[in-house]
């Protein structure tokens, strides 16, 4: 649906959604889509079993589409078989000019489309690094100070050749342990790049570590986290980095795979 809509009507809708409604809408807005298995999984964590908290998750989503406030694309994940928890959400018009309603109405809108299934897998999976973040920190009560997606944990610098560039990491994200913090760039790789285009972004974060920028922006330059599929796509992206003469520091980089993600973010200090 693309119903015109106006601010009155819209400030109604917002007077009936709750908390954990609108908490729903910009976690989809964050990751642009995201999976109903995945908002449950950030949303719902206090019903009796998985297989419950999805039947709620469900409604929920239901009833914010019947406001026409997000929609879900025609494929799913895993096929029609996969249920309820395979659908894939993204805002529609209506959503996002809900979240916007106190900020300046000429701000760009987002349009509702059906992406590439690259783009999609991509997106998932980000979405899929932010949700563990989240459950890390909840488990090991740790603290996600911040989170960035792109393009707002971009980083303008000025390169080797003094010409402006940008290093554009998938994710940004701040996490706290008593009285630490610990900073991360995070790219989340699905061996879908040759591995000659992951080395030239990595010679990018070294051009930027470099450069000094973020170190004067915030004292520190983040960890810059590379999760991969699986460990053979670690062991040569590994062997990539620490071979390549032109690459340093070679220190910055952690190359791991998802099921390690937890661990290096809990034993970082």
């Amino acid at each position: 649906m693309n119903r015109l809509i106006t601010q009155s009507q819209l400030e109604i809708i917002d007077r009936q959604l709750g908390e954990r409604d609108k908490a729903i809408l910009h976690s989809i807005l964050l990751c642009r889509y995201i999976m109903s298995k995945q908002i449950q999984r950030l949303h719902f964590t206090d019903s009796a079993s998985q297989s419950a908290a999805l039947r709620v998750t469900q409604r929920v989503l239901v009833r914010l589409k019947s406001y026409d406030l997000i929609e879900h694309l025609e494929r799913r994940i895993g096929g029609v078989r996969s249920g309820s928890g395979s659908y894939v959400w993204a805002l529609t018009d209506k959503g996002y000019r809900l979240l916007h309603l106190n900020e300046d109405s000429n701000r760009s809108r987002k349009r509702f489309y059906e992406p590439s299934p690259a783009f999609l897998e991509h997106t998932l999976a980000i979405a899929e690094t932010y949700l563990q973040l989240i459950e890390t920190c909840r488990a090991h009560k740790m603290e996600l100070i911040k989170t960035e997606f792109e393009p707002k944990c971009w980083r303008g610098y000025t390169d080797i050749d003094s010409k402006p560039a940008t290093l554009k990491p998938d994710l940004f994200a701040i996490t706290a342990s008593g009285d630490y913090e610990d900073c991360w760039f995070i790219e989340v790789d699905l061996s879908t790049e040759s591995p000659g285009k992951i080395l030239d972004k990595c010679k990018r974060y070294a051009h930027y570590y470099r450069s000094g920028a973020e170190q004067k922006k915030t004292g520190v330059f983040p960890r810059t986290v590379w999760l991969v599929p699986n460990n053979h796509r670690k062991d040569s992206l590994q062997r990539n980095i620490s071979e390549c003469r032109e690459l340093h520091p070679k220190s910055i980089f952690s190359v791991i795979t998802p099921e390690q993600f937890s661990t290096l973010l809990t034993q970082q200090n």
